[in-house]
């Protein structure tokens, strides 16, 4: 048997192992820290990007460590083969992170309303490298009608306080953090407006949201807006959280009972808005059926349920 002493370590695959194991202890530090507020997001996502340029780093060590290793027969296969899986683990995370969502367009403010969205006001401040809670225009909401075409109004036959009891609600089963919820106002008329905070699951970004409605004693409005803090590409969480916060405003809306009917769905009209639809009782003898006046007929544009100011 040869002495190990006759075949030293290579130092590359050495380093590669310390580079890999190191990297994968910063992110798990990091994103604890950064989801419990003890790391800033403009910080972490520079330690994230550390973290996974060391673990590039490390694979490029690990495989010029092998190399060596094969070529001139030298120690350190163990190390190397450490540092090499150690980085492509960690790289696998953000590749197939970005693979799955790179058909998604590179926006990160998401409306149900892109005409007129709703407007921040409790969170409107913003810090160094926050984006702006303004409206980017018809360059986002072209991409977003592209990508995301079920993001639509919600029409429903409820009175306008009723909505937006339903809208509290559903914030506060979604455990949205809640910051300003103000009711509507009949004379004069005035839009209800709710705002609230949510982290994403791992990292904890944190994402805005506001939810205006608007409406009469018959009929509700209801948008919502979803806004990310930083960064331009969302990879579809501000969608996924209106989908989510929209399937449980109907879930509400149907535990509480029709307006002296049977079960209702929430449909889309082809201009966009979604209307609580549902059986109708049979009138009394000698009245008439109700007609369908309080429906949106299916080829009618979008209408407003009250008239309202200019914004």
């Amino acid at each position: 048997m040869h002495d190990t002493a006759t075949y030293p370590m290579v130092s590359a695959a050495r380093w590669s192992r310390r580079v890999g194991l190191f990297c994968v202890a910063l992110l798990l530090l990091a994103i604890p820290l950064h989801r419990f507020g003890a790391l800033t997001t403009p910080v972490a996502l520079n330690v994230f990007a550390a973290a996974f340029l060391g673990a590039a780093l490390a694979i490029l060590l690990a495989l010029f460590a092998l190399g060596l290793i094969w070529w001139r027969g030298r120690n350190g296969a163990l190390a190397a083969t450490t540092g090499l899986l150690t980085g492509l683990l960690m790289l696998a995370w953000p590749v197939t992170f970005f693979a799955m969502t790179s058909s998604l367009p590179r926006i990160s403010d998401i409306t149900t309303d892109t005409v007129t969205p709703p407007q921040f006001s409790a969170l409107a401040k913003r810090l160094p490298g926050m984006n702006a809670t303004a409206y980017a225009g018809e360059r986002v909401a072209q991409a977003q009608q592209k990508a995301y075409p079920d993001l639509r109004t919600f029409l429903i036959d409820r009175p306008v306080e009723e909505a937006f009891e339903f809208v509290e609600e559903t914030a506060r089963k979604l455990r949205w953090r809640v910051v300003a919820s103000d009711p509507p106002v009949s004379r004069p008329p005035k839009s209800g407006v709710l705002e609230a905070s949510e982290q994403t699951l791992i990292i904890g970004f944190w994402d805005d949201m506001v939810v205006r409605v608007e409406g009469s004693a018959n009929r509700a409005r209801i948008d919502v807006r979803s806004s990310s803090r930083y960064g331009t590409f969302d990879f579809g969480q501000n969608a996924s959280r209106i989908r989510k916060f929209m399937a449980e405003l109907q879930t509400r809306i149907d535990a509480a009972g029709p307006n002296g009917g049977g079960r209702r769905s929430l449909r889309t009209t082809r201009s966009g808005a979604m209307v609580k639809k549902g059986k109708a009782e049979d009138p009394p003898k000698g009245a008439q059926p109700s007609a369908a006046k309080d429906r949106a007929p299916s080829g009618a544009p979008r209408e407003r349920v009250l008239k309202e100011t200019p914004r």
